[in-house]
């Protein structure tokens, strides 16, 4: 027979199955697995190390942007000055290279007539006759042409001395004097020469040879019977003859 317990119930029976669960379900359930939640890994402050990370970038990037960039600058400065200081001296040395020498100066051209520099003018023959004239020399022979004065003078020692005056009053001595011994009978003496007369006969020449002063070659005087004349020759074996004073007298041929 069934036993029963105090309050009427079947030892044995399942009280709480007319509840519509029995006392074994709670321990299936626990029985049962559970299902997992999915874990979270929550990172320590990952937000405030990129942060500091970046912060650090942007100080070490400065830091080199002030010390770093003035020196990247000079040095592309020096680079572009030394490169540019050696085309310079590639180009000066190539320039020597090809540079030959110095043209020389152009002497002057000749003066011809009886203008500008010509020794035949008036004012320059005078200034000519004044360097050649002295208390102890005499002339013997002269020759004057508008580039220059062929003169040779008598010492009072019987010497002969042999100049040349070019434009411009330089006189030039040849060599040294002569022995003595030369006589000074057929000297000219500085005060029968006229200044004038040389460039007064060459303009008449030239008109009566019907030719351009600028054609005068030269001028030379002769002492003949106590008379000073003077010849003025031209171009072509062509010449007059004229006084003292330069006055025309007659031509050749």
């Amino acid at each position: 027979m069934p036993k029963y317990d105090a309050f009427g119930r079947e030892i044995g029976e399942d009280s709480l199955s007319g509840l519509g669960g029995g006392a074994t379900e709670p321990v299936a359930a626990e029985s049962q697995p559970q299902p997992q939640r999915p874990a979270i890994a929550i990172p320590q402050r990952p937000p405030r190390q990129r942060r500091r990370r970046r912060g650090l970038g942007f100080l070490v990037l400065f830091v080199l942007l002030i010390f770093v960039t003035p020196l990247v600058i000079g040095a592309i400065a020096i680079f572009n000055t030394v490169d540019h200081a050696t085309k310079v001296v590639r180009g000066g040395i190539k320039d020597g290279l090809q540079v030959g020498p110095a043209p020389t100066a152009k002497p002057a051209a000749a003066p011809r007539g009886v203008r500008g520099r010509s020794l035949v003018r008036r004012a320059n023959f005078a200034a000519a006759l004044a360097k050649m004239r002295g208390s102890e020399l005499k002339l013997t022979h002269l020759r004057l042409a508008p580039e220059r004065i062929d003169a040779q003078l008598l010492t009072r020692g019987g010497r002969l001395r042999d100049l040349q005056i070019q434009p411009g009053g330089a006189l030039k001595r040849f060599g040294s004097d002569s022995g003595p011994g030369f006589d000074t009978t057929s000297t000219i003496p500085f005060a029968r020469l006229d200044p004038g007369a040389p460039q007064r006969l060459a303009r008449r020449g030239a008109a009566k040879l019907h030719v351009p002063v600028s054609t005068l070659q030269y001028l030379v005087p002769t002492l003949f019977s106590g008379k000073v004349t003077w010849a003025a020759y031209f171009k072509h074996a062509r010449y007059v003859v004229g006084d003292a004073a330069g006055r025309y007298q007659r031509s050749y041929p």
